[in-house]
């Protein structure tokens, strides 16, 4: 996992957990992708050195350290390093699932198109989503499943963001999942079926779930098709740069990791699809609400797309989350990230006040459960030693994740408890009582004692008159020794970046077009604010392949054509 310290360090590191993309449960990162990041690591590095090198002190800090995290180079630095050059109607950077639907629909109008994916294997995180977001899709009609008018779902959207939203984007988007959905099944593709996604996010049977609940078998299967009709697939070879001739986009320039030489590819039109800058801490920090400082990532994303249009002059937008805590030094599914980070016990900041109803995870999945942690300057979990005992083997966890159910048990955490405090790590704690474990947390002693006995209180009387939360969630804490763990953000992907207008075109701020650009998947994803929205389950992949069909049309209507 990369958190703070590896960035400041110029690391760029896979991540060792999972990943998700859309809003879909957290998934398993494959073999390939955790390869592909650690082979990529020392390429990343000599290409940041270089576009480092390039910019000299010119450039502010953040600025510097933003370039530095990711595997751009300026353009003017890599055109006299070219060994080979290329020509296709269309470039495609980056092959997951906005990318290669991109890729699949310019070849399958006409178009001759060369595919240039970072790992190296295609899929990014799209293998490990589970399904997307339809609307009136011919699935749903065979099925008769009851659809409400599309005013709903919209209403959903503007109440969840404060009406902060562009609803035309919405509507325009939520009305073209239905082609997406059938577009998919005339490529030959099998869906498993329709329905719900979990029942507690809502009962509208939108979601259409992937063979075998598993998008690694869609992103085959559109591999497979672009194969098929001719498109040319150079994976670890990332994009590194754009081609332009005045204000133009015509083509771009790749690295091949493999050989360790630049290439050039000239075309009509640039597709960026290089799945968003989760690994970019300084690049998150500077188009989100979040502080970083002790944050981690599960992404693989370090905002080439991004970068390499703000070159150009590309605007951006405020972009969203797809949000976790962790516990740093462990993956998501660890004993003790599951112990500190999802059950509902209490969360203290670091002035010892509670803050939140713990239990807001077991409501809305993650997201505001997220932002309510984030809210805090830091957050600490504290619970005792009958907790830990109850989750190691007694009547096990309240809350899970995954297949990590409720009334499981976490036989590591106590190991890894102990570990983390052997270790000083620095965000796990143990003490005899509440005054020297507030000391330990650097927590005013008599303050966080008043926090825990009033809370105590609220347990005892079943009633939460502060925040309301579950009575059968309200658990005291009895007796030493008592724990305190730091709480901490965690970026799974980012959804949003730059500005582009309804065709996916790359714009600058004033909405002027630049020529031959085009960007899809998350880091073109204009549809939420800071904040995503669990409730429409499938909706982030279904965007994404949205956005890659969108864009392919329009780029050969307009470029090829």
């Amino acid at each position: 996992m990369l958190d703070r310290r590896t960035f400041i360090k110029g690391s760029v590191v896979g991540a060792a957990g999972l990943t998700t993309a859309g809003l879909l449960s957290s998934c398993t990162t494959t073999p390939a992708q955790s390869a592909s990041a650690s082979a990529s690591a020392s390429a990343s590095a000599s290409a940041s050195a270089s576009s480092a090198a390039s910019a000299g002190n010119t450039l502010p800090e953040n600025e510097r350290l933003i370039r530095e995290a990711s595997r751009v180079v300026y353009e003017k630095d890599v055109a006299d390093k070219v060994k080979e050059t290329l020509e296709a109607d269309i470039v495609v950077l980056g092959g997951g699932a906005g990318g290669l639907s991109a890729a699949v629909r310019a070849a399958e109008l006409g178009a001759s198109v060369i595919l240039c994916e970072k790992a190296a294997a295609l899929g990014g995180s799209s293998n490990g989503t589970e399904g997307m977001f339809g609307y009136k899709s011919v699935l749903q009609i065979e099925q008769n499943v009851d659809i409400p008018p599309i005013g709903e779902l919209i209403e959903e959207e503007c109440i969840y963001s404060n009406y902060r939203i562009d609803t035309n984007r919405w509507m325009r988007f939520i009305n073209a999942t239905a082609f997406t959905v059938e577009w998919l099944l005339s490529q030959g593709y099998v869906y498993e079926k329709v329905d719900v996604y979990k029942p507690e996010l809502g009962d509208f049977k939108c979601f259409h779930w992937w063979k075998d609940g598993k998008g690694s078998t869609m992103m085959e299967h559109l591999e497979k098709r672009a194969r098929e009709l001719g498109v040319t697939i150079m994976t670890s070879t990332p994009g590194v740069c754009l081609m332009t001739e005045g204000n133009k986009v015509v083509g771009a320039y790749a690295h091949k990791d493999d050989d360790n030489e630049y290439i050039a590819i000239k075309a009509k039109a640039v597709i960026e699809g290089t799945g968003g800058f989760g690994q970019n801490f300084r690049l998150v920090e500077s188009l989100t609400v979040w502080d970083l400082t002790y944050g981690q990532t599960r992404s693989f994303g370090c905002g080439d797309g991004v970068i390499m249009s703000k070159d150009l002059g590309a605007g951006t937008y405020m972009c969203a989350i797809l949000p976790k805590t962790g516990v740093e030094g462990y993956a998501t599914l660890d004993d003790i990230a599951i112990a500190a980070c999802v059950n509902p016990l209490l969360y203290v900041n670091n002035n010892g006040d509670r803050f939140m109803d713990e239990a807001l995870y077991m409501q809305h999945y993650s997201a505001l459960f997220v932002n309510a942690v984030i809210s805090q300057k830091k957050a600490y979990v504290v619970f005792d030693q009958a907790t830990v005992d109850r989750f190691v083997s007694g009547d096990g966890i309240y809350a899970g994740l995954r297949d990590r159910l409720p009334g499981h048990n976490l036989p590591d955490l106590q190991t890894q408890i102990d570990d983390s405090i052997a270790k000083n790590r620095g965000n796990v704690f143990k003490a005899n009582t509440i005054k020297e474990l507030a000391g330990a947390l650097g927590i005013d002693p008599a303050k966080m004692e008043a926090t825990v006995n009033h809370y105590n209180d609220l347990c005892k009387a079943g009633k939460d008159t502060d925040y309301l939360k579950n009575p059968k969630y309200l658990i005291p804490l009895e007796g030493g020794p008592f724990y305190g763990i730091r709480l901490d953000p965690m970026v799974t992907n980012t959804i949003g970046g730059l500005r582009v207008n309804y065709n996916n075109q790359v714009v600058k701020p004033n909405d002027e077009v630049i020529p031959g650009l085009y960007s899809v998947g998350v880091d073109s994803c204009m549809l939420y604010k800071e904040t995503y929205n669990y409730t429409m389950s499938g909706g982030l992949v279904s965007y994404t392949l949205y956005s890659g069909l969108t864009s392919a049309q329009h780029a050969f209507d307009t470029c090829v054509k």
